[in-house]
């Protein structure tokens, strides 16, 4: 029988400390973008009542949510959407507050997924949501939010494809579709199966220019001549602002400045049934799955009591390290500091002084002596090391210069006082006159 404490479940993983140092750099940089373009960080329950979830107009499947019960017995769920959780909150928590909202997030989400692959059952992301529009402009922001953070990363190829759900549906209510035969055609499109598509629409009594729009749909992809081949004769008003809506959020696109990272595809059709208009999916090199994916959503705010049009994008942190694997954490060097028997005291302050002035240093803290303590310090990539004797003098080895210097503490520090720091009759290596306190039980 396995030792079922010494593993993660499936799904999970353990972040060790370089990939941790990778995760939070990423995740760093997202932040400024977002912020920098004036959205605010808010924080949702890592677990809501399931109704949230799965209660209205079921959104998202319950079978890729995380259930459990509370002490009365009512269904719980772990948060498998930022989304779902914002809007929420803002219907509920922001009804006097001036629009557009413009919120962030980073944080895990879980869902109940096939493990296979890339896929896991606990991952980060960090998107943005824009509450109370339902101007293309804001579609427009949100899109070109995402692709600056993706950019800012470090990720220079990529390619952000858009679409817009309004138009098949607007499709299928022109040609009839009841909701079993619209999500066959659904699949038949996400598959690019022409036979099957057509198989379907011959059975249909509409134009055939409709038809053949329909079978052509998975084709439909690229730059601005797909709006061209979509405005087909008879196509109906629905599908008609869709496009328009979808040509306009094109166009400020190119405007802010993305176009050769913009393509259309009118075949791009998203499985969670919260999506009424604009979807879009961000792709780059070495992964099957989108680092990005997001879209409008006008009607789950109302699902809440406070309708209002919105749209939102989510950045897939893991999958953006997954991408990333050689990217170098640019960090701080650190220091050691090995304190001689009785110099303890001096070593506290003295490390206490570099941290608040940003250095990064560790206390050796092991029973061995100086040597030990220098080859502990290349073991673990430190780039200097700060040796306290008991009178106050010390050793600074820089490793990257190879350089030994000897001075004093108060000269390293710069300003204590050489008549007042240390007492004859004091042998446990304190400073006297301390700037935060530290009662070393001797008598001054």
């Amino acid at each position: 029988m396995s030792n079922w404490k010494l593993h993660t479940p499936n799904g999970v993983n353990d972040i060790l400390p370089d990939e941790c140092a990778v995760k939070k750099e990423i995740e760093s940089t997202i932040w400024s973008v977002f912020s920098s373009i004036g959205y605010k960080e808010v924080e949702t329950p890592t677990f809501e009542y399931y109704d949230c979830y799965g209660g209205v107009d079921g959104q998202i499947s319950q079978e890729n949510m995380f259930k459990f019960f509370d002490e009365q017995g009512r269904i719980l769920a772990l948060r498998p959407d930022f989304t779902t959780s914002i809007a929420r909150m803002a219907a509920t928590k922001t009804q006097n507050a001036a629009m557009p909202l413009r919120y962030l997030y980073t944080g895990n989400v879980f869902r109940v997924e096939q493990t296979q692959g890339a896929r896991q059952r606990e991952f980060t992301q960090s998107g943005i949501e824009l509450i109370g529009s339902y101007s293309p402009a804001a579609d427009a922001e949100v899109i070109s939010a995402a692709m600056e953070a993706v950019m800012a990363v470090g990720i220079e190829e990529f390619s952000m494809e858009i679409g817009q759900i309004a138009f098949f549906n607007g499709l299928v209510k022109q040609a009839g579709l009841d909701e079993k035969s619209t999500e066959k055609l659904r699949e038949r499109i996400d598959s690019k199966d022409s036979v099957g598509i057509k198989s379907i629409t011959d059975k249909l009594d509409i134009d055939d220019s409709i038809k053949n729009l329909m079978i052509d749909l998975p084709y439909l992809f690229g730059g601005e001549e797909v709006f061209e081949k979509a405005y087909v004769k008879g196509l109906n008003e629905t599908s008609k602002l869709a496009l328009d809506n979808l040509k306009r959020i094109y166009e400020l696109l190119c405007l802010y400045g993305f176009e050769k990272y913009v393509s259309i595809d009118l075949g791009m059709l998203e499985s969670i049934d919260y999506y009424t208009g604009s979807i879009f999916k961000c792709y780059t090199h070495g992964v099957g799955f989108p680092i990005c994916a997001g879209g409008r959503y006008d009607n789950l705010m109302g699902n809440f009591g406070a309708p209002k049009g919105a749209v939102g994008a989510a950045i897939g942190i893991n999958r953006l390290i997954s991408v990333l694997s050689d990217k170098e954490v640019h960090s701080t060097s650190s220091s050691l500091i090995f304190a001689e028997h009785n110099g303890e005291g001096i070593a506290y302050d003295i490390a206490y002084n570099l941290r608040v002035n940003g250095c990064l240093v560790e206390m050796y803290i092991g029973d061995g002596d100086y040597t030990e303590a220098e080859t502990y310090s290349k073991g673990k990539d430190i780039s200097a090391m700060i040796r306290v004797f008991p009178d106050g003098k010390i050793m600074i080895k820089d490793f990257a210069k190879n350089e030994i210097v000897e001075t004093t503490a108060n000269e390293f520090l710069g300003y204590y006082d050489d008549n007042l720091m240390y007492d004859e009759h004091c042998d446990c290596g304190c400073e006297h006159e301390h700037h935060h306190d530290h009662d070393c039980g001797c008598e001054h």
